[in-house]
């Protein structure tokens, strides 16, 4: 049985330094990117960053002729999803976004979200009333009681994962 990804487009490994400013626009934080595609990257989080809010990340090794995350000095990203990182040593997240916006500049604008959709029914709610389970999922308050109600086992674990979409 073939396994298939639903990416668009195809990853490629990278360890490059980076930068990310996420909810306070003077603030950055170090980290580094571990894989890329034409429309988003995997970075690594000191804390954890909420779903559909938006980072700017920022390329210390820019070059315009360079291949890879290092060929734009700046993006402009959705946060899809992000999970706690299983250490004992430390407490960091995997991050994955979507790229908005690319830029050989540096990037500043960045956009709060008012609205929110449900990951089950796909109900449209406000930001505000989103229940979210382990920071990735987004639920509204009857599907997140429909699926807390469920009994821990197989089955709940695997409607987390596709809801997650870590279908793999």
């Amino acid at each position: 049985m073939q396994i298939q990804s639903r990416r668009k487009c195809d990853r490629h490994r990278s360890e490059a330094p980076v930068q990310y400013v996420y909810r306070q626009p003077d603030r950055y934080f170090n980290s580094h990117v571990l894989n890329y595609s034409e429309d988003g990257m995997y970075f690594e989080s000191i804390q954890p960053l909420e779903i559909n809010s938006q980072v700017r990340i920022i390329m210390p090794n820019y070059a315009s002729d360079a291949s890879g995350p290092d060929a734009f000095q700046s993006y402009l990203a959705e946060i899809r999803w992000c999970q706690e990182i299983p250490d004992e040593k430390s407490s960091q997240f995997g991050v994955g976004v979507e790229i908005l916006e690319k830029s050989h500049d540096r990037l500043t604008n960045i956009v709060a979200p008012v609205s929110q959709t449900c990951d089950r029914c796909d109900i449209v709610l406000s930001t505000a009333s989103v229940c979210r389970i382990d920071g990735s999922i987004c639920l509204c308050p009857d599907c997140f009681d429909q699926l807390d109600e469920m009994p821990e086992g197989k089955v709940k674990s695997d409607i987390k994962r596709l809801l997650d979409r870590n279908v793999l």
